[in-house]
């Protein structure tokens, strides 16, 4: 009889969700679903019997199933009763909807005034294929908002509501398959599915748009014994392609493993669905912040939505030693208070009180979720380089509850990206940002540059990283110029610092001016692209791929004039590189738009530089970028290039001068050797003298002039505008080129004088 009983407790045991369908389930449907191979133990049913009778002994059955048999059917009768606890009429109405645009031939059988369990078992034995497509479905929800779910925006979205046409089907299709290099058969077998669902409590309700990917791809598999042969079922459908569109926030979700396979899906989606790519903007972007665990912090403190915190401690802490790359751990056996047992032991040579930075805290809590009475332990890890064990978390509730508790201590802060055009201050620290040589900027410069690292950081525009080795600091040149210089960090126990060896100036370094940043410079620019949008218009689908970014065009009057974006014009040998891309690009007369304030470069090829700084202003609280402030330097550039029969030479400064003559379009001089041999060259033209020497010319240049060629690189349209003077094929006399040279007419004079002859 124990033994009875022992076998009774086991079959259970391994049957449990079985026995949970025979008791939910009508005995039709019972016997319906024993047509499934799975299921097919449940014949013996005898539905002529009473209800409860029936029921009994077909559980009494159970325990003669083999076990082998009975694993999988439990497993089956999991895929059942989950969906009966998930709108599961929503569900069901989509998989009806299914069956009828099928025309399945035995439609007329699915009771719609039926329990859901009859017609989920039903979809289960007659629409096998449908049931799936709902079970994924179901997953999909589950699982959204878990780690693997990575989230986009999409660039320029109006929120619009997602259109499933038979064109967007088959586009997607195609590009799912492509993405995730399925072959050919594995590309016949893939579904895309368009689902919608409502998300969010009644006061805050909003549309979701699931499309879920089912492939024969990567899947839980089940092993089942079978004529003592041992056979792979596949079990759980695929998901590592499933996305989730939500119009209200304008943002797209994806289930992947892989990051750049989740960005390569949500960027084809966008495309597809609204010929717009995705945005740059950071979303679900979080960052940490350890520097309080310097110092005492009251864990109690903290605070989580659902929960009460019964007890906190710190169990770890990693800190640098002193000053130096060396760090010391302490993990505390107990609750104790970490920074007074680091105190008793260490005295004035505690570790705490002279480290440098945090490298690493892992904080214990007890908690209690609302509404329960057992206590929960959970600890959280957050390293220095922006690591947190909560995402690897699998129960949600906890994951939130630490999330929670980071976010109220202040560890945690989630990034939330500023609105566009909100702030003029911040505008300009973008258009700082924008005009760096690099990506990847240390706390030093900015704060050098008056940039607040950290409000950055909350607001997107900069992405903290872990701490480096070096400081970068702005310099001049004997000329003036500006630049930066990269200085190595020193340090001992007790302090970090940095020698320039050039200036000797020593510079204090914190732990801060360490820290690195990483500059998005592409989500940068569409952000300014943003401002611009409504003053440009035939604005390029794709992205250039480096400077100068073309924008778009300007209506002034009747012209559309090209407006690109350049940066680092006080870097002369980026100012050249521009300049020349401009002088190849054919676009003429160009408005270029520059991040760099104060630049001395007034012309860029044959366009206008004008500085942003100059063309923002706030209106009514929001930034303004006055394209109209623009047209008066326009109309003077065009006014004073109009075609005369005499050169002049239009001066700006000592480097930027503009030369119009009997010309098709003025020439631009960008470099103060360029305007200075122009400028001889023109007044040797007026003087009536004409010609100059390359002696005459390489003393105006202050330096040797090998070719004319190499002397105006990046410039070759000079050749439209000088030319030799006596006619050798390396000319030592050189002028301006207008009419025929002189050595053309005496060698027409010569031939005349030879056919008189």
């Amino acid at each position: 009889m124990f033994k009875e009983h022992r076998v009774a407790k086991k079959s259970q045991k391994n049957s449990k969700h079985v026995a949970d369908l025979i008791n939910s389930a009508t005995l039709t449907s019972i016997a319906l679903l024993a047509q499934v191979d799975k299921f097919a133990f449940l014949g013996v049913l005898d539905a002529s019997k009473p209800e409860h009778q029936a029921r009994t002994e077909l559980l009494e059955c159970i325990p003669s199933v083999k076990r082998e048999d009975i694993t999988i059917a439990d497993q089956e009768a999991v895929r059942l009763l989950q969906l009966v606890r998930f709108r599961t009429e929503e569900m069901l109405e989509h998989a009806f909807g299914e069956i009828e645009f099928e025309n399945h031939p035995e439609i007329t059988t699915f009771d719609r005034a039926a329990d859901a369990m009859t017609r989920l078992i039903w979809l289960r034995v007659k629409a096998p294929r449908i049931f799936d497509q709902i079970e994924t479905i179901y997953l999909t929800h589950h699982f959204h908002g878990h780690k693997k779910f990575l989230g986009f925006t999409v660039r320029d979205g109006d929120g619009r509501n997602f259109e499933w046409t038979k064109e967007v089907a088959e586009k997607l299709h195609e590009g799912v398959g492509e993405i995730l290099g399925l072959d050919e058969e594995s590309k016949k077998s893939c579904e895309v599915i368009h689902f919608e669902m409502d998300d969010g409590d009644e006061d805050a309700k909003r549309r979701l748009h699931y499309l879920v990917v089912y492939h024969p791809g990567k899947m839980k598999l089940l092993r089942q014994m079978k004529d003592r042969r041992r056979d792979l079922l596949l079990f759980t459908p695929a998901l590592e392609a499933t996305l989730v569109y939500d119009p209200a926030e304008n943002k797209v979700h994806v289930l992947s493993d892989k990051q750049g396979t989740a960005k390569q899906l949500a960027d084809r989606f966008a495309v597809i669905g609204f010929e717009k790519p995705l945005s740059k903007q950071p979303v679900d972007a979080v960052s940490y912040e350890l520097a309080m665990f310097k110092q005492s912090v009251n864990l109690r403190d903290a605070k989580a939505n659902g929960a009460v915190i019964l007890d906190a401690w710190i169990s770890s802490l990693s800190v640098t030693l002193g000053h130096t790359r060396h760090s010391v751990t302490l993990a505390l056996a107990s609750s104790d208070n970490v920074w007074g047992v680091s105190e008793q032991h260490f005295g004035d040579r505690n570790p705490l009180a002279s480290c440098r930075s945090v490298l690493e805290v892992k904080l214990s809590f007890v908690i209690r979720f609302d509404g329960e009475e057992d206590e929960r332990a959970l600890d959280i890890t957050v390293g220095q380089r922006g690591s947190c064990n909560l995402l690897a978390l699998p129960d949600p509730r906890l994951r939130r509850c630490g999330e929670d508790i980071l976010t109220s201590l202040g560890v945690m802060k989630r990034v939330q990206p500023a609105k566009v055009g909100a702030d003029l201050t911040l505008f300009r620290a973008e258009m700082k940002l924008l005009d760096l040589a690099v990506d990847d900027v240390d706390g030093h410069l900015l704060t050098a540059l008056d940039l607040p690292a950290a409000d950055l950081v909350s607001k997107g525009l900069l992405k903290k990283k872990a701490p480096g080795e070096h400081i970068t600091v702005p310099v001049e040149d004997e000329d003036g110029q500006p630049g930066f210089r990269r200085l190595k960090a020193n340090f001992n126990s007790t302090n970090t610092w940095a020698l320039d060896d050039l200036s000797g100036e020593r510079y204090e370094l914190s732990d801060g001016d360490l820290c690195r940043y990483s500059v998005d410079k592409s989500y940068l620019r569409e952000r300014l692209d943003q401002l611009l949008k409504q003053q440009l218009v035939d604005v390029p689908l794709t992205v250039d791929e480096q400077e100068p970014y073309v924008l778009g065009n300007y209506r002034m009057g009747d012209q559309r004039l090209p407006v690109a974006l350049v940066s680092r014009l006080w870097e002369p040998k980026h100012a050249d590189k521009v300049d020349t891309a401009l002088r190849q690009s054919n676009l003429g007369l160009t408005i270029v738009l520059t991040t760099t304030t104060g630049s001395s470069r007034r012309f860029l090829g044959p366009g206008i530089v004008v500085a942003l700084d100059a063309l923002a202003h706030e209106v009514n609280g929001q930034v303004c970028i006055d394209m109209a402030r623009v047209e008066g330097d326009v109309r003077r550039r065009q006014a004073a290039a109009a075609a005369t029969d005499m050169p002049t030479l239009i001066k700006e400064d000592a480097r930027n001068a503009l030369l119009v003559g009997p010309w098709p379009e003025p020439w631009s001089l960008t470099t103060k050797e360029w305007v200075d041999v122009v400028e001889l060259l023109v007044n040797a033209w007026t003087s009536k003298k004409r010609k100059c020497t390359k002696l005459q010319l390489e003393d105006a240049a202050g330096k040797q002039i090998r070719s004319m060629n190499e002397f105006f690189r990046g410039a070759p349209e000079w050749s439209s505008y000088i030319r030799g003077a006596d006619g050798n094929s390396k000319p030592r006399l050189w002028e301006l080129s207008i009419g025929v040279p002189d050595y053309q007419h005496a060698t027409e004079s010569t031939g005349a004088e030879t056919e008189v002859a």
